[in-house]
C-alpha cells in the first residue's frame, strides 16, 4: 500500500491530528497528497544543493483560507499564499491577487501549488493560468483538482439536485463546475509537455466514494444541528483515517499532475512508483453497494423527517401567525376603546358647546326682539312727533292767515 504519512512527519503532526482529521474528506485527501508530493520535491531539489539544507519557497494559488499551512513542516518551507478573497491580515503570508496575473517576477518560487482552483477558472483562461504558474515557478508545479469524465459529471449533477432537493438551494461551488466545465486532464498535462516540462500525473478520490459521502454530509447539514454537525466531523475523521489511503480506485473524480523542470526526472520516477494505478476490485463493489443501502436508509429517514419537519413546521408558522393576530386584535381593542373615550368626550364637548350655543342664541332672539321693540316705539313715537309738528305747522298758518284777512277788513 502506497505510504501518504511517513512515520516521522505523522508523528510531527501528531499533537495537531485530530483537528487535522476533522477537515473534510475532500479537502484533507489532496492536502495529504500535496504534503507528500512537497516532501519529495524538498528532497530532490535539496540534494542539487549538497551541503546548503534548501528552504523550499512555495506559492499555493487560490489556497484561501490557508489550509495548506497546517500540513507542511513551516522550518523547511516559506509558504506564500494568493487568492482573489480579501482577508483581514490574520493569515500569515497572504497575499490578495488573481493567478491569470500573478504579482511576482519570473521564478520567484520554487514550487507552485494549485488545489482544487483550476475547475473555478473559466475554460479560455486556464491556459494562461497555466502560463503564469510556469512563468514564477523555479522548479516544479503541482495541480490537483476534478477532471472532466462521464462519470464525474453525473455525479456532480445528482449531487446538485439532491442538494437542491434536500436544502432548498444552490451548491455555489458546483454551480461554477457546471458553468464552466471540469478541466480536461490530458490537455493540462499536454500545456506543461509543450513548454519543455516532465509530467506525471495520477488519478485519485473515486468518485461514487466522493458522491456517497457528500451526499452523506449533505443530510447531516441539512439537519441544522450541534448534534448533526458532530455526527458530520466524525463521519469526517473516520474517512479519513480508513479510506483516505485507497481513495484511488477507478473511475476518479480528481488527478494530480506533477511538472518539474529538466533535472528533475527523478521526481516522477518517484511519484510513478508511489501512485501506480488501482483499478477498482469486486470487494470495493461490495462495500460502495453496503454503503449505498445505508445511504438509502438515511434518505428514507430524511424524507419521513422532512415530511415531519414541514408539518412542524407549518404548525409552527400558523402559531405565529395566530400569535400575531391575536396581538393585532388586542392592539386594536385597545385602540377601539382610546376612540370610543376619544368620541365620548368629544360628544360631551359638542352637547356643551351646543347647550352654549342655544343659550346664546336664545339671549340673542331676545336681545334682538327688545332692540325691535324699541326701534318700533321710537318709530311710533317719531311719527308721533312728526304729526304733531305739522298740526302745529298747520295751526300756525291757519291763525297767520286769520289774521291777515282780519286787517284787510280794515
Amino acid at each position: 500500500m502506497t505510504d501518504y504519512l511517513p512515520s516521522d512527519l505523522e508523528t510531527s503532526l501528531a499533537p495537531r491530528e485530530g483537528r487535522l482529521l476533522t477537515i473534510p474528506f475532500d479537502q484533507y485527501g489532496r492536502l495529504r497528497i500535496a504534503q507528500h508530493l512537497t516532501e519529495i520535491l524538498h528532497t530532490e531539489i535539496s540534494a542539487q544543493s549538497p551541503g546548503n539544507p534548501q528552504r523550499l519557497r512555495i506559492l499555493d494559488v487560490g489556497g484561501y483560507p490557508g489550509n495548506l499551512r497546517d500540513f507542511v513542516d513551516h522550518e523547511r518551507y516559506d509558504l506564500t499564499i494568493l487568492d482573489v478573497v480579501p482577508d483581514d491580515g490574520s493569515i500569515p503570508g497572504y497575499i490578495q491577487g488573481t493567478g491569470l496575473g500573478l504579482p511576482f517576477a519570473d521564478g520567484s518560487f520554487d514550487v507552485v501549488t494549485s488545489l482544487d482552483v483550476l475547475e473555478h477558472i473559466p475554460d479560455p483562461n486556464r491556459a494562461a493560468f497555466l502560463n503564469e504558474i510556469m512563468r514564477v515557478s523555479r522548479h516544479a508545479a503541482l495541480l490537483i483538482n476534478p477532471i472532466q469524465s462521464l462519470q464525474a459529471d453525473l455525479a456532480e449533477e445528482t449531487l446538485d439536485e439532491y442538494i437542491r432537493w434536500i436544502m432548498d438551494a444552490q451548491q455555489e461551488q458546483l454551480a461554477e463546475h457546471r458553468e464552466f466545465g471540469l478541466p480536461d486532464f490530458e490537455r493540462t498535462s499536454a500545456q506543461f509537455a509543450q513548454a519543455g516540462w516532465q509530467t506525471q500525473t495520477f488519478r485519485l478520490a473515486n468518485v461514487y466514494n466522493w458522491l456517497l459521502m457528500m451526499v452523506a454530509k449533505h443530510y447531516l447539514i441539512s439537519l441544522g444541528d450541534e448534534k448533526a454537525s458532530a455526527f458530520e466531523h466524525a463521519l469526517d475523521r473516520f474517512y479519513n483515517l480508513t479510506f483516505f489511503e485507497a481513495d484511488r480506485s477507478e473511475p476518479n473524480y480528481r488527478g494530480a499532475l506533477v511538472a518539474v523542470r529538466p533535472g528533475l526526472e527523478e521526481v516522477i520516477r518517484q511519484v510513478q512508483a508511489a501512485y501506480p494505478p488501482l483499478p477498482d476490485s469486486e470487494s470495493s463493489n461490495g462495500v460502495r453497494l453496503g454503503l449505498t443501502q445505508t445511504l438509502m436508509s438515511l434518505l428514507n429517514l430524511k424524507s419521513g423527517n422532512h415530511e415531519d419537519f414541514r408539518l412542524r413546521e407549518q404548525m409552527e408558522r400558523r402559531d405565529r401567525h395566530i400569535a400575531g393576530l391575536e396581538s393585532r386584535i388586542a392592539t386594536q381593542d385597545t385602540q377601539a376603546e382610546a376612540l370610543r373615550s376619544q368620541i365620548s368626550e368629544l360628544q360631551a364637548h359638542v352637547i356643551n358647546i351646543q347647550s352654549s350655543y342655544e343659550a346664546e342664541f336664545t339671549n340673542q332672539k331676545a336681545y334682538m326682539a327688545r332692540l325691535e321693540s324699541d326701534v318700533k316705539a321710537k318709530d311710533e313715537h317719531i311719527l308721533y312727533l312728526e304729526k304733531l309738528l305739522q298740526g302745529l305747522q298747520s295751526g300756525r298758518v291757519f291763525r297767520a292767515t286769520r289774521s291777515v284777512s282780519r286787517f284787510l277788513r280794515k
